[in-house]
């Protein structure tokens, strides 16, 4: 198992040793194989994979510390603890191997962002490099929702708030990463950049509160 994966096995048995922690991840688990969290609404297409994906595994294949780091991610989300903003690209990835044609892809990604891939990979920590040069604007939530309709059973809205990130970068992942990759980021870097396949967006989550794994 690499390092990522050893954070999330941890991270699972921590959640087992709470029946209430353990019952959530399963509903969690439950909506994502059900494809529940790429609804187009709260939370938009494409949102599931970007926490991560592979194409080998359908989620009803993951392991379970795979789903552990999943619900992880999605609950700093929610708490506010990260926040997340998408980012228009030149398009979808292509294969891995394509590194030429999905580096001409970012040539195009929106101002004031610039992208950037390792063309060699040998051995990094990442596929490449997302970064932005003037402060970003990006919507955190409080940790509180609503309900747009009076129907409780309905799709519900997170209350959020503007703030600020200074000019930076982060670590970008293209196609296929599995959350436990990008929990490792979010813990490592502060930051992380995904870039999924079947997206024309790159999918920015920053860390605004140190969490352990």
């Amino acid at each position: 198992m690499t390092v990522h994966e050893d954070a999330a096995e941890a991270l699972l048995q921590d959640i087992q040793q709470d029946e209430k922690a353990t019952t959530a991840m399963l509903r969690l688990r439950n909506r994502h194989i059900q494809g529940g969290m790429d609804d187009g609404g709260i939370l938009g297409t494409g949102y599931a994979d970007s926490l991560g994906s592979s194409a080998r595994y359908a989620p009803n294949k993951w392991p379970l510390h795979q789903h552990a780091a999943f619900v992880q991610i999605h609950s700093l989300i929610g708490a506010g603890d990260v926040a997340y903003t998408c980012i228009s690209t030149g398009g979808t990835p292509g294969p891995d191997a394509d590194r030429v044609g999905n580096s001409r892809k970012l040539d195009d990604t929106i101002e004031p962002f610039r992208a950037a891939l390792d063309m060699s990979q040998n051995r990094a920590d990442s596929d490449g490099v997302l970064r932005w040069h003037e402060p970003l604007k990006i919507s955190r939530s409080t940790g509180a929702h609503f309900y747009p309709s009076a129907c409780r059973r309905g799709q519900y809205s997170l209350v959020t708030y503007p703030t600020i990130r200074e000019p930076g970068s982060a670590p970008l992942e293209v196609g296929d990463s599995w959350p436990s990759r990008t929990l490792l980021h979010l813990w490592e870097d502060g930051a992380v950049a995904r870039w999924p396949y079947g997206s024309k967006l790159i999918w920015l989550f920053v860390n605004y509160k140190r969490f352990s794994l």
